[in-house]
């Protein structure tokens, strides 16, 4: 489905999440700092690192009113009609140039955090995510969608969870480089959610 364009601007975005959150905040700060280091001679010569002045990496977000998904039985117009919720928390990204071919590597990490609802009827739950690559005051150049399986452990109705997204490869050239592109990330969303999302107000899981 293609996004609506007034969701296509890039906002500030910060964690909702405090305090037990080492394990996934950990997870994320690996990738952050891998990003942040001096390649080896395992690259070659023709391979360098992104996220400095020279090789700046794309800027990475999530997707204004794409952050959040409610999941609802029938029009979902009672709080009880609630199967399931999740959101989005923090993105982190690195890439790499390879100065041969042109082009720029970004691999992305995100996580999030689900919550059941009264009206859930399984414990296993499918959220569909997307990446999208776009140039800056452009139109989106490609998107992918990827499935996030969370599984609910016995007496959990909470479930954190971390997606990491590898290897997507955008060109460059001239005296284009990363601060072209924008790259956003959401839940890929049905009219009927996006819907949801602008009418009715959304408390972020505690």
């Amino acid at each position: 489905m293609p996004l609506p364009t007034e969701l296509c601007r890039l906002p500030n975005f910060r964690s909702r999440f405090r305090g037990a959150v080492a394990p996934v905040v950990a997870a994320l700060a690996a990738l952050a700092l891998a990003g942040c280091s001096s390649i080896g001679g395992m690259f070659g010569d023709d391979t360098q690192k992104g996220g400095t002045t020279q090789y700046p990496c794309p800027q990475v977000g999530v997707l204004q009113g794409t952050d959040h998904i409610t999941l609802v039985r029938g029009a979902g117009t009672d709080p009880r009609d609630v199967m399931a919720k999740a959101e989005i928390g923090r993105v982190t990204s690195r890439c790499e140039y390879n100065l041969s071919d042109s082009t720029i590597t970004v691999d992305i990490a995100f996580d999030g955090i689900a919550e059941l609802g009264p009206a859930a009827t399984s414990r296993d739950l499918v959220l569909d995510t997307f990446v999208a690559v776009t140039r800056r005051y452009n139109a989106f150049d490609n998107k992918k969608v990827y499935q996030v399986p969370v599984t609910f452990e016995p007496g959990m109705n909470r479930m954190r969870f971390v997606k990491t997204v590898d290897g997507t490869v955008i060109p460059y050239g001239g005296e284009a480089d990363g601060r072209i592109y924008q790259i956003l990330i959401g839940f890929q969303l049905t009219q009927q959610q996006l819907d949801y999302n602008r009418t009715v107000p959304y408390t972020p899981i505690r």
